[in-house]
């Protein structure tokens, strides 16, 4: 009897390792244990924005990056997946996507009244998984220029400045 009730609690681990997650905190709670976080203060974004081309970080208030270590390539594909369920459990809208070569950059907002409040950034394709979860207020339209202007070389540069 206790062979089957530890089997059957290794097949439940097992199974809910492997489940899908439908919250950004579900996800975060998922990966935690293969993961390392960096919480990047006001001061250390606007030194970011102001030493690169990319306007859209001068409207980020705060950010923690998310980096899931040393995945290969089935594993990473399983993590996107994850990441994209919980944006839409959480009701984030998919706002762009950029590619290059094999490294893919995904945004995703949340919106309060007219005003972003919340943007998930997703990398995958380097040796980690990146996942960029900012705070900002700023409206739709502002926010929606500042991103025109990224590209998919600019993949590559916040790959070069998250030390990828």
């Amino acid at each position: 009897m206790k062979k089957i009730i530890a089997l059957a609690s290794i097949g439940l681990l097992s199974f809910q390792s492997c489940a899908s997650v439908n919250s950004m905190q579900g996800f975060y709670n998922k990966y935690e244990d293969q993961a390392t976080v960096i919480p990047l203060p006001g001061f250390a974004l606007n030194m970011a924005a102001n030493n690169s081309n990319m306007e859209f970080l001068k409207y980020l208030k705060s950010a923690k990056i998310f980096i899931v270590n040393d995945v290969n390539e089935n594993k990473q594909q399983r993590v996107i997946k994850d990441l994209q369920s919980s944006i839409k459990g959480d009701r984030f809208e998919n706002l762009a996507k950029l590619k290059s070569g094999n490294k893919n950059l995904n945004i995703s907002i949340l919106e309060s009244g007219n005003q972003v409040k919340s943007m998930i950034i997703g990398l995958n394709g380097f040796r980690n998984v990146m996942v960029i979860d900012s705070k900002l207020n700023v409206s739709r339209t502002d926010l929606e220029k500042a991103l025109e202007k990224l590209s998919d070389n600019d993949i590559n540069q916040i790959g070069e400045i998250l030390g990828q």
